[in-house]
């Protein structure tokens, strides 16, 4: 891995970039949804101080090299609708990153996040230099699924009991893209 500054990328509508506390307020906003929560196996955000705390964890975890976490921002509007990255990655046993991503529910079905992650997964090939893109999803998160799919992702298989979401052990489904099967 390359990168030493917090990386900006763009699409024709959204600016992907490191996130400031002056996004506390939109992360809220974001966060604090349950339906945006749901598939994340966090609560519900009650208080925008939480904001401020993953806002600075996400950066922390940059400055450590151990992940990247872009807040989504509209163009037209600078509005923070989601957020998007790599959750953390291996390089010394294989070079693969795990994406992750979230959008804020006025924003869902408008391919804003198939725009961002078009984006993002070139920047993990070329950049980070992974060989494998990885993505875990709960075995009812169906629109997650279909954008992975539709993205080019093969699903690898159920992995039981792989994560804990709010106290509780849950499957997930594994998808994966490797670099020779992206295109641009």
């Amino acid at each position: 891995m390359v990168v030493f500054e917090f990386p900006e990328l763009e699409t024709e509508r959204l600016r992907l970039r490191k996130m400031t506390v002056a996004d506390a307020e939109a992360v809220f906003e974001l966060f604090s949804d349950a339906d945006v929560t749901k598939d994340m196996g966090i609560a519900p955000f009650s208080d925008v101080r939480q904001a401020v705390e993953l806002i600075d964890f996400m950066n922390d975890l940059f400055r450590e090299r151990k992940a990247f976490r872009w807040g989504i921002i509209k163009k037209d509007d600078n509005a923070v609708i989601g957020t998007c990255g790599f959750n953390g990655w291996e390089m010394n046993r294989g070079a693969r990153g795990e994406i992750a991503y979230d959008l804020g529910k006025p924003y869902w079905r408008r391919g804003f996040m198939t725009e961002a992650l078009r984006t993002v997964i070139p920047f993990g090939f070329e950049t980070m230099g992974f060989y494998r893109i990885e993505a875990f999803t709960n075995v009812d998160a169906f629109p997650s699924m279909k954008l992975l799919r539709r993205l080019g992702f093969r699903e690898d298989g159920l992995l039981r009991g792989y994560a804990l979401s709010r106290g509780k052990y849950v499957d997930q489904r594994c998808f994966s893209l490797l670099r020779d099967e992206w295109i641009v």
